[in-house]
């Protein structure tokens, strides 16, 4: 049961993914012109998603960026405190980096929640409620490590490691499958 979800988190994770280019794309951000004539859509508006052995290949293509983009989220919130507590970030670097993080996140939550919109299978809605999970504690975690920075309390040092783990324990639940590898596999120091 759980590599179901795993496939499904994965192809959720790519749509997000094809969803955000082709977002730049109508925006102009790409130089790359595609010639071929376009697919013919596998989804009618308005009508539930089929979703067959293996799964929608939009659904997939979203859950499998979308998964990526969590981890690499959180390896990002970690090198960044890492590379604060080398001395090597500022902390206006690293706050200034952790707010395109907290943005970033935002964005992606709100297109996930668009998704949610479409008739998906309860399965599916599920897989995008445990992503946006994961990203609100992504998103909390960037800001604890922007707090700590700015104060260098040692309780909102003790806040920041408390969301690292909290962060952490929502990318294991949603990557719960030997297919895709853990947060704490990735080598993370924090």
């Amino acid at each position: 049961m759980s590599g179901m979800w795993v496939r499904r988190a994965a192809s959720l994770g790519l749509i997000v993914a094809s969803l955000a280019a082709i977002s730049l794309a109508r925006f102009g951000y790409t130089d790359e012109v595609d010639d071929r004539p376009p697919a013919p859509p596998d989804v009618i508006p308005g009508e539930a998603v089929v979703v067959e052995e293996g799964g929608n290949p939009a659904l997939r293509a979203v859950g499998g960026l979308g998964v990526e983009h969590i981890q690499s989220t959180l390896g990002l919130i970690g090198v960044t405190a890492d590379a604060y507590a080398k001395e090597v970030y500022t902390p206006e670097k690293v706050t200034n980096l952790m707010d395109s993080t907290i943005t970033g996140i935002e964005s992606v939550k709100k297109l996930l929640r668009k998704l949610q919109d479409t008739k998906l299978s309860v399965d599916d809605e599920e897989i995008i409620d445990r992503m946006i999970g994961a990203y609100n504690a992504l998103q909390r975690e960037a800001t604890a490590l922007s707090t700590l920075v700015k104060t260098k309390k040692p309780s909102d040092a003790d806040a920041f490691s408390k969301a690292r783990k909290t962060a952490i324990e929502k990318i294991d639940q949603l990557t719960a499958d030997d297919d895709l590898p853990s947060p704490k596999d990735a080598g993370n120091s924090n």
